[in-house]
Protein backbone atom coordinates (compact mmCIF):
# COMPACT_ATOMS: atom_id res chain seq x y z
CA UNK A 1 0.00 0.00 0.00
CA UNK A 2 1.52 3.27 -1.09
CA UNK A 3 1.13 6.62 0.62
CA UNK A 4 1.20 10.15 -0.66
CA UNK A 5 4.32 12.10 0.20
CA UNK A 6 4.43 14.19 3.35
CA UNK A 7 3.82 13.56 7.02
CA UNK A 8 0.11 13.63 7.76
CA UNK A 9 -1.02 12.80 4.22
CA UNK A 10 -4.10 10.59 3.91
CA UNK A 11 -3.12 7.04 2.89
CA UNK A 12 -4.03 5.95 -0.61
CA UNK A 13 -6.03 2.96 0.60
CA UNK A 14 -8.67 5.54 1.54
CA UNK A 15 -8.93 6.72 -2.07
CA UNK A 16 -11.45 4.05 -3.17
CA UNK A 17 -14.58 4.88 -1.21
CA UNK A 18 -14.99 1.60 0.61
CA UNK A 19 -18.23 1.08 2.52
CA UNK A 20 -17.41 0.63 6.20
CA UNK A 21 -19.96 -1.29 8.25
CA UNK A 22 -20.75 -2.42 11.77
CA UNK A 23 -21.85 -6.06 11.75
CA UNK A 24 -24.90 -6.40 13.99
CA UNK A 25 -23.52 -9.58 15.57
CA UNK A 26 -21.27 -7.18 17.54
CA UNK A 27 -24.34 -6.43 19.70
CA UNK A 28 -23.91 -9.90 21.22
CA UNK A 29 -20.84 -8.52 23.01
CA UNK A 30 -21.45 -4.78 23.24
CA UNK A 31 -23.12 -3.02 26.17
CA UNK A 32 -23.56 0.50 27.52
CA UNK A 33 -20.32 1.71 29.19
CA UNK A 34 -22.37 3.66 31.76
CA UNK A 35 -25.09 1.27 32.97
CA UNK A 36 -23.87 -1.97 31.30
CA UNK A 37 -27.28 -2.71 29.77
CA UNK A 38 -27.61 -4.34 26.34
CA UNK A 39 -27.90 -2.13 23.28
CA UNK A 40 -30.58 -1.81 20.62
CA UNK A 41 -29.65 -0.67 17.12
CA UNK A 42 -31.49 1.95 15.06
CA UNK A 43 -29.98 1.74 11.56
CA UNK A 44 -30.05 4.97 9.56
CA UNK A 45 -28.03 3.65 6.63
CA UNK A 46 -27.20 0.02 5.85
CA UNK A 47 -25.19 -1.91 3.28
CA UNK A 48 -25.64 -5.49 2.11
CA UNK A 49 -22.49 -7.55 1.63
CA UNK A 50 -21.58 -11.11 0.79
CA UNK A 51 -19.12 -11.08 3.70
CA UNK A 52 -21.91 -11.40 6.26
CA UNK A 53 -25.51 -12.54 5.92
CA UNK A 54 -26.86 -10.36 8.71
CA UNK A 55 -27.60 -6.65 8.57
CA UNK A 56 -24.67 -4.28 8.29
CA UNK A 57 -24.92 -0.71 9.59
CA UNK A 58 -22.89 2.10 8.07
CA UNK A 59 -24.54 4.95 10.01
CA UNK A 60 -26.96 4.62 12.88
CA UNK A 61 -27.70 4.88 16.58
CA UNK A 62 -27.38 2.57 19.57
CA UNK A 63 -29.57 2.89 22.66
CA UNK A 64 -29.52 1.08 26.00
CA UNK A 65 -32.40 0.51 28.42
CA UNK A 66 -31.08 3.42 30.47
CA UNK A 67 -31.64 5.76 27.49
CA UNK A 68 -27.96 6.37 26.77
CA UNK A 69 -27.43 6.96 23.05
CA UNK A 70 -24.31 6.33 20.95
CA UNK A 71 -23.69 6.93 17.24
CA UNK A 72 -22.45 4.49 14.63
CA UNK A 73 -20.42 6.53 12.15
CA UNK A 74 -18.56 5.06 9.17
CA UNK A 75 -19.32 1.62 10.57
CA UNK A 76 -17.73 2.28 13.97
CA UNK A 77 -19.75 2.43 17.22
CA UNK A 78 -18.54 5.56 19.01
CA UNK A 79 -18.98 4.75 22.70
CA UNK A 80 -17.58 7.98 24.15
CA UNK A 81 -19.69 10.39 26.22
CA UNK A 82 -19.59 13.26 23.73
CA UNK A 83 -19.64 11.12 20.57
CA UNK A 84 -23.24 11.92 19.67
CA UNK A 85 -22.59 15.65 19.89
CA UNK A 86 -19.36 15.30 17.90
CA UNK A 87 -20.99 13.38 15.05
CA UNK A 88 -24.41 15.02 15.16
CA UNK A 89 -23.98 16.89 11.86
CA UNK A 90 -23.25 13.59 10.12
CA UNK A 91 -26.28 11.80 11.55
CA UNK A 92 -28.86 14.60 11.59
CA UNK A 93 -29.60 14.53 7.82
CA UNK A 94 -30.17 10.76 8.02
CA UNK A 95 -32.86 10.92 10.71
CA UNK A 96 -36.39 10.19 9.43
CA UNK A 97 -38.80 13.13 9.39
CA UNK A 98 -41.03 13.55 11.21
CA UNK A 99 -38.93 12.04 13.98
CA UNK A 100 -40.49 8.86 15.42
CA UNK A 101 -41.21 8.99 19.19
CA UNK A 102 -38.52 6.36 19.86
CA UNK A 103 -35.85 8.64 18.41
CA UNK A 104 -36.99 11.97 19.86
CA UNK A 105 -34.83 11.68 23.04
CA UNK A 106 -31.70 11.45 20.88
CA UNK A 107 -31.86 15.17 20.08
CA UNK A 108 -31.75 16.16 23.74
CA UNK A 109 -29.00 13.63 24.40
CA UNK A 110 -26.84 15.20 21.69
CA UNK A 111 -27.27 18.60 23.32
CA UNK A 112 -26.71 17.44 26.89
CA UNK A 113 -23.45 15.63 26.20
CA UNK A 114 -21.87 18.51 24.29
CA UNK A 115 -18.85 19.43 26.38
CA UNK A 116 -19.46 16.66 28.93
CA UNK A 117 -16.28 14.63 28.62
CA UNK A 118 -14.82 12.15 31.09
CA UNK A 119 -11.83 10.86 29.14
CA UNK A 120 -8.52 12.39 28.19
CA UNK A 121 -8.92 14.39 24.99
CA UNK A 122 -5.19 14.97 24.62
CA UNK A 123 -4.49 11.23 24.69
CA UNK A 124 -7.13 10.68 22.04
CA UNK A 125 -5.86 13.48 19.81
CA UNK A 126 -2.19 12.52 20.16
CA UNK A 127 -2.73 8.90 19.19
CA UNK A 128 -5.18 9.84 16.43
CA UNK A 129 -2.42 11.91 14.83
CA UNK A 130 0.09 9.14 15.36
CA UNK A 131 -1.96 6.26 13.95
CA UNK A 132 -3.14 8.34 11.01
CA UNK A 133 0.43 8.21 9.76
CA UNK A 134 1.36 4.56 10.23
CA UNK A 135 1.54 2.35 7.16
CA UNK A 136 -1.04 -0.39 7.47
CA UNK A 137 0.49 -3.81 7.07
CA UNK A 138 3.96 -2.27 6.98
CA UNK A 139 6.69 -1.71 9.54
CA UNK A 140 5.73 -0.43 13.01
CA UNK A 141 8.40 0.11 15.69
CA UNK A 142 10.92 -1.54 13.38
CA UNK A 143 8.90 -4.76 13.06
CA UNK A 144 6.92 -6.17 10.15
CA UNK A 145 3.29 -7.07 10.78
CA UNK A 146 4.00 -10.81 10.67
CA UNK A 147 6.81 -10.40 13.20
CA UNK A 148 4.62 -8.34 15.55
CA UNK A 149 1.90 -10.98 15.42
CA UNK A 150 4.40 -13.71 16.29
CA UNK A 151 6.35 -11.78 18.96
CA UNK A 152 3.49 -10.04 20.75
CA UNK A 153 0.70 -12.57 20.21
CA UNK A 154 1.49 -16.14 19.21
CA UNK A 155 4.58 -16.62 21.38
CA UNK A 156 3.29 -15.17 24.70
CA UNK A 157 -0.19 -16.75 24.76
CA UNK A 158 0.94 -20.39 24.85
CA UNK A 159 -2.16 -21.54 23.00
CA UNK A 160 -2.02 -24.05 20.12
CA UNK A 161 -3.12 -22.55 16.81
CA UNK A 162 -5.95 -25.05 16.46
CA UNK A 163 -7.40 -23.82 19.79
CA UNK A 164 -7.69 -20.20 18.60
CA UNK A 165 -10.46 -20.88 16.09
CA UNK A 166 -13.83 -19.68 17.35
CA UNK A 167 -12.45 -17.81 20.36
CA UNK A 168 -13.47 -14.19 21.02
CA UNK A 169 -10.66 -11.73 21.66
CA UNK A 170 -10.38 -8.10 22.73
CA UNK A 171 -7.54 -6.12 21.16
CA UNK A 172 -7.38 -3.49 23.91
CA UNK A 173 -5.82 -0.43 22.30
CA UNK A 174 -5.77 -1.57 18.68
CA UNK A 175 -4.16 1.55 17.15
CA UNK A 176 -4.69 1.41 13.40
CA UNK A 177 -6.16 -2.09 13.63
CA UNK A 178 -3.72 -3.89 11.33
CA UNK A 179 -2.89 -6.56 13.92
CA UNK A 180 -6.58 -6.89 14.85
CA UNK A 181 -7.35 -7.77 11.24
CA UNK A 182 -4.42 -10.20 11.01
CA UNK A 183 -5.65 -12.13 14.07
CA UNK A 184 -8.84 -13.15 12.24
CA UNK A 185 -6.72 -15.31 9.92
CA UNK A 186 -6.38 -17.70 12.89
CA UNK A 187 -10.17 -18.08 13.16
CA UNK A 188 -10.54 -15.57 16.00
CA UNK A 189 -13.42 -13.15 16.34
CA UNK A 190 -11.75 -9.86 17.30
CA UNK A 191 -13.24 -6.82 19.02
CA UNK A 192 -10.76 -4.01 18.44
CA UNK A 193 -11.11 -1.04 20.81
CA UNK A 194 -9.20 2.23 20.78
CA UNK A 195 -9.69 5.76 22.07
CA UNK A 196 -8.26 7.29 18.89
CA UNK A 197 -9.79 7.58 15.45
CA UNK A 198 -6.88 5.56 14.02
CA UNK A 199 -9.02 2.42 14.09
CA UNK A 200 -10.86 3.72 11.02
CA UNK A 201 -7.81 2.60 9.05
CA UNK A 202 -8.50 -0.94 10.21
CA UNK A 203 -11.93 -0.70 8.63
CA UNK A 204 -10.20 -0.34 5.27
CA UNK A 205 -7.47 -2.88 5.99
CA UNK A 206 -9.85 -5.72 6.88
CA UNK A 207 -10.65 -5.93 3.16
CA UNK A 208 -6.96 -5.87 2.19
CA UNK A 209 -5.15 -8.33 4.46
CA UNK A 210 -4.70 -11.74 2.87
CA UNK A 211 -6.56 -14.46 4.75
CA UNK A 212 -8.52 -12.08 6.99
CA UNK A 213 -12.21 -12.54 7.72
CA UNK A 214 -13.74 -9.02 7.46
CA UNK A 215 -16.97 -10.07 9.20
CA UNK A 216 -15.08 -11.25 12.30
CA UNK A 217 -13.27 -8.05 13.24
CA UNK A 218 -15.27 -5.28 14.90
CA UNK A 219 -13.89 -1.80 15.56
CA UNK A 220 -15.21 0.20 18.54
CA UNK A 221 -14.09 3.66 19.64
CA UNK A 222 -14.18 3.65 23.43
CA UNK A 223 -12.36 4.29 26.68
CA UNK A 224 -10.66 1.19 28.09
CA UNK A 225 -11.33 2.40 31.62
CA UNK A 226 -15.05 2.13 30.79
CA UNK A 227 -15.10 -0.81 28.36
CA UNK A 228 -18.46 -1.14 26.55
CA UNK A 229 -18.42 -4.94 26.65
CA UNK A 230 -20.48 -7.51 28.53
CA UNK A 231 -18.80 -9.38 31.39
CA UNK A 232 -17.48 -12.90 30.94
CA UNK A 233 -17.76 -12.84 27.13
CA UNK A 234 -14.09 -12.91 26.07
CA UNK A 235 -11.62 -15.76 25.76
CA UNK A 236 -8.57 -13.52 25.28
CA UNK A 237 -7.65 -9.95 26.21
CA UNK A 238 -4.54 -8.68 24.45
CA UNK A 239 -3.00 -5.28 25.12
CA UNK A 240 0.49 -4.52 23.81
CA UNK A 241 1.98 -1.17 24.83
CA UNK A 242 -1.30 0.51 25.73
CA UNK A 243 -2.30 0.28 29.40
CA UNK A 244 0.68 2.38 30.51
CA UNK A 245 -0.69 5.22 28.33
CA UNK A 246 -3.97 5.38 30.30
CA UNK A 247 -4.39 7.60 33.40
CA UNK A 248 -3.94 4.60 35.73
CA UNK A 249 -2.50 1.31 34.47
CA UNK A 250 -3.80 -0.76 37.38
CA UNK A 251 -7.32 0.69 37.24
CA UNK A 252 -7.51 -0.07 33.51
CA UNK A 253 -6.33 -3.63 34.17
CA UNK A 254 -9.06 -3.98 36.80
CA UNK A 255 -11.71 -2.59 34.44
CA UNK A 256 -10.86 -5.18 31.77
CA UNK A 257 -10.51 -8.25 33.98
CA UNK A 258 -14.29 -8.92 34.45
CA UNK A 259 -14.71 -9.32 30.68
CA UNK A 260 -12.90 -12.67 30.66
CA UNK A 261 -14.58 -16.07 30.68
CA UNK A 262 -13.30 -18.91 32.89
CA UNK A 263 -9.96 -20.13 31.51
CA UNK A 264 -9.59 -16.76 29.80
CA UNK A 265 -6.13 -15.44 28.89
CA UNK A 266 -4.93 -11.87 29.57
CA UNK A 267 -1.72 -10.48 28.03
CA UNK A 268 -0.15 -7.06 28.58
CA UNK A 269 3.11 -5.47 27.47
CA UNK A 270 4.30 -2.49 29.51
CA UNK A 271 7.20 -0.07 29.79
CA UNK A 272 10.02 -0.79 32.22
CA UNK A 273 12.29 1.74 33.94
CA UNK A 274 15.76 2.37 32.45
CA UNK A 275 17.88 4.25 34.95
CA UNK A 276 20.05 5.97 32.32
CA UNK A 277 17.25 6.79 29.88
CA UNK A 278 13.98 7.33 31.74
CA UNK A 279 15.12 10.37 33.81
CA UNK A 280 16.17 12.16 30.60
CA UNK A 281 12.88 11.30 28.89
CA UNK A 282 10.89 12.38 31.95
CA UNK A 283 12.61 15.77 31.98
CA UNK A 284 11.85 16.40 28.32
CA UNK A 285 8.25 15.18 28.66
CA UNK A 286 7.54 17.91 31.23
CA UNK A 287 7.72 20.31 28.26
CA UNK A 288 6.65 18.17 25.29
CA UNK A 289 3.40 16.88 26.80
CA UNK A 290 2.21 20.47 27.21
CA UNK A 291 2.41 21.11 23.47
CA UNK A 292 -0.97 20.59 21.71
CA UNK A 293 -0.87 17.31 19.74
CA UNK A 294 -1.36 18.91 16.33
CA UNK A 295 1.56 21.28 16.90
CA UNK A 296 3.73 18.55 18.41
CA UNK A 297 3.19 16.39 15.32
CA UNK A 298 4.90 19.15 13.31
CA UNK A 299 7.73 19.35 15.84
CA UNK A 300 8.20 15.58 15.66
CA UNK A 301 8.43 15.76 11.88
CA UNK A 302 11.12 18.45 12.10
CA UNK A 303 13.09 16.51 14.74
CA UNK A 304 12.88 13.19 12.89
CA UNK A 305 16.11 13.58 10.92
CA UNK A 306 18.20 14.63 13.97
CA UNK A 307 16.67 11.69 15.87
CA UNK A 308 17.74 9.29 13.11
CA UNK A 309 21.25 10.72 13.35
CA UNK A 310 21.23 10.26 17.13
CA UNK A 311 20.12 6.62 16.78
CA UNK A 312 22.88 5.89 14.25
CA UNK A 313 25.48 7.47 16.52
CA UNK A 314 24.33 5.45 19.54
CA UNK A 315 24.32 2.27 17.45
CA UNK A 316 27.86 3.04 16.31
CA UNK A 317 29.04 3.39 19.89
CA UNK A 318 27.48 0.05 20.77
CA UNK A 319 25.40 1.60 23.57
CA UNK A 320 22.16 0.14 22.25
CA UNK A 321 20.68 -1.15 19.01
CA UNK A 322 17.99 0.99 17.39
CA UNK A 323 16.21 -0.27 14.27
CA UNK A 324 16.81 1.53 10.99
CA UNK A 325 13.96 4.03 10.61
CA UNK A 326 12.57 6.18 7.84
CA UNK A 327 11.81 9.83 8.55
CA UNK A 328 8.13 8.98 9.00
CA UNK A 329 8.87 6.16 11.44
CA UNK A 330 11.23 8.40 13.42
CA UNK A 331 8.57 11.14 13.69
CA UNK A 332 6.01 8.60 14.89
CA UNK A 333 8.45 7.26 17.48
CA UNK A 334 8.97 10.79 18.82
CA UNK A 335 5.20 11.34 19.00
CA UNK A 336 4.77 8.13 20.98
CA UNK A 337 7.67 8.78 23.37
CA UNK A 338 7.22 12.49 23.98
CA UNK A 339 3.63 13.30 22.99
CA UNK A 340 1.53 10.80 24.96
CA UNK A 341 0.13 12.54 28.08
CA UNK A 342 0.57 9.41 30.20
CA UNK A 343 3.49 7.02 30.10
CA UNK A 344 4.05 4.86 33.19
CA UNK A 345 6.61 2.16 33.82
CA UNK A 346 6.32 -0.98 35.91
CA UNK A 347 8.12 -4.16 36.97
CA UNK A 348 7.24 -7.77 36.31
CA UNK A 349 6.91 -8.49 40.03
CA UNK A 350 4.48 -5.61 40.46
CA UNK A 351 2.26 -6.63 37.57
CA UNK A 352 2.38 -10.33 38.46
CA UNK A 353 0.94 -9.33 41.85
CA UNK A 354 -2.00 -7.67 40.05
CA UNK A 355 -2.69 -10.91 38.21
CA UNK A 356 -2.51 -13.05 41.33
CA UNK A 357 -4.82 -10.71 43.27
CA UNK A 358 -7.24 -10.79 40.33
CA UNK A 359 -7.61 -14.57 40.50
CA UNK A 360 -5.08 -15.73 37.89
CA UNK A 361 -3.42 -18.97 38.91
CA UNK A 362 -1.10 -19.28 35.89
CA UNK A 363 1.12 -16.21 35.32
CA UNK A 364 4.30 -16.11 33.26
CA UNK A 365 6.80 -13.52 31.91
CA UNK A 366 7.37 -12.98 28.19
CA UNK A 367 8.72 -10.47 25.62
CA UNK A 368 11.34 -9.04 27.95
CA UNK A 369 13.57 -6.48 26.24
CA UNK A 370 15.29 -3.19 27.06
CA UNK A 371 12.13 -1.08 26.70
CA UNK A 372 9.54 -3.25 28.35
CA UNK A 373 8.20 -6.64 29.27
CA UNK A 374 5.17 -8.82 28.78
CA UNK A 375 3.03 -10.61 31.34
CA UNK A 376 0.46 -13.26 30.48
CA UNK A 377 -1.98 -15.03 32.74
CA UNK A 378 -4.73 -17.61 32.49
CA UNK A 379 -7.75 -17.89 34.75
CA UNK A 380 -8.87 -21.19 36.29
CA UNK A 381 -12.35 -22.62 35.83
CA UNK A 382 -13.28 -21.10 39.19
CA UNK A 383 -11.70 -18.82 41.78
CA UNK A 384 -11.86 -20.08 45.38
CA UNK A 385 -14.91 -22.20 44.60
CA UNK A 386 -16.76 -19.34 42.85
CA UNK A 387 -17.29 -19.21 39.11
CA UNK A 388 -15.07 -16.77 37.24
CA UNK A 389 -18.00 -14.70 36.00
CA UNK A 390 -19.27 -14.16 39.56
CA UNK A 391 -15.80 -13.39 40.85
CA UNK A 392 -15.27 -10.81 38.12
CA UNK A 393 -18.58 -9.11 38.89
CA UNK A 394 -17.39 -8.45 42.44
CA UNK A 395 -14.85 -5.98 41.10
CA UNK A 396 -11.88 -8.15 42.01
CA UNK A 397 -12.26 -7.57 45.72
CA UNK A 398 -9.76 -10.10 46.96
CA UNK A 399 -8.60 -10.81 50.48
CA UNK A 400 -7.27 -7.84 52.50
CA UNK A 401 -3.72 -9.08 51.92
CA UNK A 402 -4.24 -9.21 48.14
CA UNK A 403 -5.85 -5.78 48.13
CA UNK A 404 -2.91 -4.38 50.07
CA UNK A 405 -0.58 -5.87 47.48
CA UNK A 406 -2.47 -4.10 44.71
CA UNK A 407 -2.54 -0.75 46.45
CA UNK A 408 1.15 -0.96 47.35
CA UNK A 409 2.14 -1.43 43.69
CA UNK A 410 2.91 2.20 42.92
CA UNK A 411 3.55 3.51 39.41
CA UNK A 412 5.83 6.33 38.37
CA UNK A 413 5.64 8.22 35.11
CA UNK A 414 8.11 7.78 32.29
CA UNK A 415 8.47 7.23 28.57
CA UNK A 416 10.96 4.98 26.84
CA UNK A 417 13.11 5.16 23.74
Amino acid sequence: MQRREGFGARPEYFEPLLVFVMYTRLLNFLCCPHCHESLEAFPLKTAASSAAPDEEITEGLLRCAGSHWFPVVRGVPRMLPDALAEHWETLKPLLPQPLPPALQPVVETARSFAGGVNYDRQTRENFSHEWDNHDLGGTTWGMKLSDRVEWFFLNPLRLPLDELKGKVMLDAGCGNGSQSVAYTAFGLEVIAVDLSSGLEHGQAYRHKHQGANPARVHFVQANLQQPPLKPATLDIIHSAGVLHHTPDTLQTFRALRPLLKPRGTFYVWLYKYEKLVTPVVDTLRVVTTRVPPRQFARVADLMAVPFIGFCKAVNGLGVRKYPIMSRREAALALMDIFGAPYAYYHTYEEVAAWYEAAGFREVWPCNDDRRGFGVCGRLPEAVDGVSNAKSASKGEQASPGSQATLEAAASRQGGQF
